[in-house]
């Protein structure tokens, strides 16, 4: 098997379905390609903490087996739901209509909790129902709401009135329904028990009581096992935005404390129910169901493509496989989100009997989920993992948010876990990928712990390496990454590595002298770089890369470009997602999920465009009155009584580096023009936009960027001189605080 490519983009993707809010965007696509390269059809791959259905779903489709394991119940009901698709739209309206209308006293379920959401309208005092109630925590009232009002065919905010206000105090704090959801939730003599009661009075009584009907009347109905993981479902998302969590009047991705805000939303219980059934029945969700193997034994025995999930914390995977069974294992690794994990424990005991909710009650009683705590429990799992795996098989930790900490734990525990890093690479757009394998070789004793001087020495010397190779400013993302992969085989064997590896970035990084060159960028430099002979941006490799492989071969199918060049390029000088797709796109047409150099982009074709335009901008030059001619580093040069005027280099790509850093001295009296494809003008936009040196140098030389075909119209025009400087200043094409680069635009590519 050929070296498989390291780091491979895949598409971030927005979370669907229950508590999209909490999971992790997952890279589309980064998986399967891992999987191809890294196994053969039939092969089992491990999704270490399964959090949704992108790895498994990929993995299956791919022809392999996939295993998806965690140790949170409610992570692997919302990855399961992802994976089976929905039940039957009939049968599960069934469902829910038999749901609806399990009795409740004397009346259905749902006419029984309609009742507890009855209300005036604001607006014209006719009897409805409101989507929410606003309150006030340290008044314990509400005082506002949105109804829907049948007589005014539309919802009407407006304030309560005293009638609310009675309705939601006949709920008693403490009621039968708070005590059946702390009793589900956890034992009376538990040690946690009193975190718990804090989690379950998160909910207003009138809230919980609603809940617990549904989950006392769910229970009693006997469903077949997708039509009750679908129900699960739907009650997981009411629990979810049936809290006190949620602010009102203002939005907020998340809770990010377990603590109601001042003034926060009490929503309809029942209308969650109903959003959450018809988002499960949404036509954008329906997907094609992947196969589900009975058992893991039965998915141990065949090796049909399927899938088995199984709740189980990871670092007793070990007990689950053989050793040396698995060529893959994909890690997406969970975060130490205190607010979910301990949420999820609560739902877990509200959903399913022991043991699914006896597992989750350490999280229950945790309050402080820190990195180093973080670091700890990955590298116990990633240490529990390593046996399993064959002695040529991989390790990929894929993930997206560019979390500096999750980095930092990612890569120290990767190390201390006894793994090797094969290649990585990182992107602010597409995440991190970090590619491990077990270390083959006994380690020596373990050297003395290094001193903190000594690791800043080391990330100071990464650093400088990492800026200098890839010769423009660099996202933190990326610089940050090659600092920790670097730093982490030093630091992860000694156990204040978290913290000292922390500290030892900072003193490196001021001890080098890097700045943050763009705060909204977050682009790291090193100005002493710019005295020194400049080495070529790496936006210009990766865009000569694109071009010398689109005319490599006729066509190119799929990813297999942005492959290519990802196996060029990865570590640090992995190519922004963005970038590689403008030039993509700059010298490419697609047919169908076929890639082929533009037409017009065939070298003999530029080289005469090239020698047409020359003779063009001569020919203009002398009809406007002036002395042309050529050379020191120019195309065309334009003077006037001995001095230089106009400028001209022509270039068929948007390469910036050569011209604007490295190219020749421009006479304070002269203007310089690039002129280039009509094609290149969005990618030459990004790359001014994405390196501050760039887009400086072009205002401070008050560069001028003309496309061909408009140098051609004024070719063909009979301008004059004042004419014609004021149509090269049209079109700023990157408007900023003191920097205006004009661009004067054409319509074709």
């Amino acid at each position: 098997m050929k070296q498989p490519v390291w780091f491979v983009h895949g598409r971030p993707t927005v979370p669907q379905g229950p508590l999209a809010r909490y999971r992790p965007r997952q890279p589309a696509g980064a998986a399967a390609e891992y999987v191809r390269q890294m196994t053969a059809p039939g092969d089992l791959v491990l999704d270490l903490f399964c959090q949704g259905p992108t790895f498994v779903r990929e993995t299956v489709a791919a022809g392999r087996r996939a295993l998806g394991i965690n140790i949170n119940p409610v992570s692997l009901l919302v990855a399961g739901l992802g994976l089976e698709g929905p039940p039957d739209p009939a049968a599960l309206n069934a469902a829910f209509t038999r749901l609806a209308d399990s009795p409740k006293g004397d009346l259905p379920l749902r006419r029984h909790l309609e009742q507890f959401y009855r209300t005036r309208c604001p607006e014209c005092g006719a009897e409805g129902s409101a989507e929410w109630f606003a309150w006030d925590r340290d008044g314990r009232y509400p005082y506002a709401k949105l109804v829907h009002c049948p007589r005014c065919e539309e919802p009407q905010e407006g304030p309560t009135d005293e009638a609310d206000v009675d309705q939601a105090r006949r709920f008693e704090p403490r009621g039968l329904a708070y005590h059946y959801g702390l009793n589900r939730a956890i034992p009376a003599d538990h040690p946690a028990r009193e975190r718990a009661a804090e989690l379950v009075a998160l909910y207003t009584p009138r809230n919980l009581a609603a809940l617990m009907d549904v989950v006392v009347r769910l229970e009693e109905l006997d469903l077949d096992r997708p039509l009750r993981a679908a129900l699960h479902g739907v009650l997981l998302s009411a629990f979810d935005r049936g809290s006190s969590l949620d602010p009102h009047g203002e939005m907020r991705p998340r809770p990010r404390l377990l603590r109601p805000p001042s003034r926060f939303l009490e929503r309809n219980i029942w209308l969650l129910l109903e959003e959450g059934l018809a988002g499960l029945l949404r036509p954008a969700r329906h997907t094609l169901p992947v196969r589900r193997a009975p058992t893991l034994s039965a998915l141990l025995d065949d090796l049909t493509p399927a899938y088995v999930l199984v709740p189980s914390a990871a670092r007793d995977v070990g007990g689950l496989l053989r050793p040396h069974s698995l060529p893959l294992i994909l890690a997406d690794p969970t975060r130490p989100d205190g607010v979910f994990w301990a949420l999820c424990a609560l739902w877990a005991g509200w959903l399913w009997d022991a043991p699914l909710a006896r597992m989750m009650r350490p999280f229950i009683r945790r309050r402080r989920f820190e990195w180093e705590w973080h670091q700890t429990a990955l590298q116990a799992a990633l240490a529990a993992a390593a046996p399993l795996l064959t002695p040529d098989g991989y390790l990929v930790m894929l993930f997206v948010e560019p979390d500096g900490e999750l980095v930092e734990s990612a890569c120290l525990a990767g190390c201390g876990a006894g793994y090797e890093l094969s290649g990585w690479g990182a992107d602010p757009e597409t995440g991190c990928r970090l590619v491990w394998q077990p270390r083959t070789r006994e380690r020596g004793a373990a050297p003395p712990p290094p001193e903190e001087s000594e690791l800043a020495d080391l990330v100071a010397g990464l650093a400088r390496a990492c800026l200098e190779e890839r010769g423009e400013p660099t996202p933190w993302p990326v610089l940050h990454t090659a600092l920790y992969t670097g730093l982490a085989p030093v630091a992860a064997a000694h156990l204040s590595a978290f913290t000292t590896a922390s500290r030892a970035v900072r003193r490196g990084l001021g001890r080098l002298g890097a700045e943050l060159v763009d705060d909204e960028q977050a682009l790291y430099w090193l100005p002493e770089l710019d005295t020194q002979p400049p080495v070529i941006p790496l936006a210009d490799r990766v865009e000569e890369m694109v071009r010398e492989t689109l005319l490599s071969r006729p066509y190119w199918e799929g990813d297999e470009p942005l492959l290519t060049i990802c196996a060029a390029l990865d570590g640090p000088l992995t190519p922004d997602y963005s970038l590689l797709m403008l030039c993509l796109d700059s010298y490419s047409v697609v047919e169908g999920e076929r890639w082929r150099l533009r037409a017009e982009d065939d070298p003999a074709r530029r080289a005469e465009e090239l020698k047409n335009l020359r003779r063009d901008l001569r020919g203009l030059g002398k009809r406007l009155g002036f002395q042309v001619g050529k050379g020191r580093g120019w195309d065309v040069r334009w003077q006037e009584d001995g001095q230089d005027v106009f400028l001209f280099v022509l270039s068929s790509t948007a390469a910036l580096g050569r011209y604007l850093l490295r190219g020749p001295s421009i006479p304070p009296s002269a203007r310089p023009c690039l002129v280039f494809p009509g094609g290149r003008a969005e990618l030459l936009a990004y790359k001014l936009q994405r390196d501050p040196r760039l887009a400086r140098v072009a205002a401070e030389g008050g560069w001028q960027f003309i496309k061909f075909r408009h140098l051609r119209r004024l070719s063909a025009e009979g301008l004059n001189r004042q004419l014609f400087e004021t149509v090269l200043g049209l079109d700023p094409i990157v408007p900023g605080e003191g920097v205006q680069i004009p661009l004067v635009m054409g319509e074709e590519k």
